[in-house]
Order: structure tokens, then sequence, then C-alpha cells
């Protein structure tokens, strides 16, 4: 795996997608602990993730600033006015800044800020905790982009889509663990109901869903060539999706998704 240079990364907001992306660089041996800067307004969370990983800590965000050539934004959304009002003067020019928040395009981050920055987004997902994020980016800079993806790489499949994908993005790929959780939910409920013992149920669940997926990964056939493999004619498996069919599941799965992107555009909007 490729290892980005000396330049020095600071994380503003140490939250559970940003420690993930950094645990997935400092993993990977893409940047060391001596070039990562974190800050927290709970500065119990720096030090705590800190304490783990051995990053330096950032007392204040001008401090931030002055020690590091790129900023991950790992903020709440709606968090972002304030610091870009609160905080702009402390960036440097020619700062990189990656944003994996919600929402908000590089546009808007750009003007926010108001200086010669380079702003790079991006859409990981909660899977970058174990390495197996997807992450799309976007951005103008392909030196930027370029850098992107090798610190995204860290911890998952990176891509490059026009920005205008995003909110897609969002609703298939950023929201996406979710429902692979509601469907292991739903059997680990159903197991149970029927007389299994919870963890039993639970690991029969997760199990079958890590093992399909990675059955998909590294298949040459297509998820719908799959599905059609363990579908025996007149089987158990063909019971169970006649039943789905009937019931217009891939239709309401598709309602959901749109609602998603739907979200993520007001979101947006409301900003």
């Amino acid at each position: 795996m490729r290892k980005l240079g000396s330049k020095k990364i600071g994380l503003v907001g140490v939250g559970n997608m940003g420690t993930s992306i950094l645990e997935g660089i400092l993993k990977n041996n893409i940047l060391t602990h001596s070039n990562i800067w974190v800050y927290d307004k709970i500065s119990e969370k720096a030090k705590n993730f800190s304490k783990k990983t051995h990053v330096h800590i950032a007392s204040s965000i001008k401090e931030l600033c002055q020690k590091t050539d790129v900023l991950l934004l790992g903020i709440k959304p709606q968090d972002f006015s304030d610091f870009a009002s609160m905080n702009k003067s402390f960036l440097k020019k020619k700062h990189c800044i990656i944003s994996i928040l919600a929402g908000l395009t590089t546009e808007r981050i750009q003007k926010a800020l108001g200086k010669e920055l380079f702003v790079v987004r991006a859409m990981p997902n909660l899977c970058a905790k174990v390495g197996e994020s997807m992450t799309i980016l976007c951005g103008k800079n392909r030196g930027w982009l370029s850098y992107a993806k090798i610190l995204f790489a860290g911890c998952g499949v990176v891509a490059v889509l026009p920005e205008k994908k995003l909110d897609l993005v969002t609703a298939v790929s950023g929201s996406g663990p979710a429902y692979f959780f509601h469907l292991m939910e739903l059997m680990t409920d159903f197991g149970v109901k029927q007389g299994l013992p919870e963890k039993v149920a639970a690991t029969l669940a997760v199990q079958t869903g890590v093992g399909a997926t990675l059955l998909a990964k590294g298949s040459e056939f297509s998820c719908q060539a799959l599905r059609e493999k363990v579908t025996s004619k007149k089987g158990t498996t063909e019971a169970a999706l006649n039943i789905l069919k009937q019931k217009k599941f891939g239709k309401i799965f598709h309602q959901a998704l749109r609602a998603a992107m739907r979200r993520s555009r007001a979101l947006r909007r409301r900003m």
C-alpha cells in the first residue's frame, strides 16, 4: 500500500468516522503518528484517542491549523457554519480541506472558508472501522484527489465520481451499512421468535452476511447470478424470495433509497 509524504494532517472532531479513518492510516503505515494531529472540543475524547494511537493533540483549532497542511473535517454538518466563521482566519493559504460532512458541497465549503484553499469531499461509511469502507471522492485538484485516494485506501475501497452523484452515493453506500444491519437484525429476531437462543440466532445472521459478502466480492458472477445459483426451483430459498416479490420488496427498498437521497438534498438546503 502506498504511503503519503511528509504533509501533516489534522482531524477536527474526534468521532467514530474520523478516528476510524486515522486508525486505518496508521494500521497500514500510510502516515506515522508523528504526522497526525487531532482536536475535539471535548478534550477527553482527543486524549483517549491520543493515548491509544500516540498522535498529537492540538489545544485549539488555531494550533491545529498551524501544525498541519491538511484538515480532515469530522464535525457535524450543522456545526460547519460556526466552525467556518470562528476559525477561517487560522487557515493557511493552500491548506487542503477534506470534508466527510454529508450534504455540504465543495463550493459551499470553499465559499465559507474564503481563502485560496483546496477542497476534497469524501463520502466514506462506518465500515472504515474494520478497513472495509466504500469511499467516494470528488474535487477539482488532481494532486489533492490523489492524496485523498491514498489516504482513504487505508480504510477500504476508493473511487472518484462527479459531486452531483454524492446524494445518490450517500443513500446507497453512506447509509448502506444500516440496511445490512437491519436485515441481520430481522433474521436474528425471527430466529429468536422461533426458539433459538439470541446469541445463536445472531451468529447465524451475521456469519451468513459475512459469507455472502465475501462470496459476492470475490466472485466473477454478479449478485443476481449468485442469487440464482442459490435458488433451487421449488426449494426453500425460492419460497422465501417469492414472498419478497409478492410484497414488492424491491420497489419498497428503492423507495427507501430515494427517501435517503431526498433527505441528503434537504440537509444541504437547510445548512
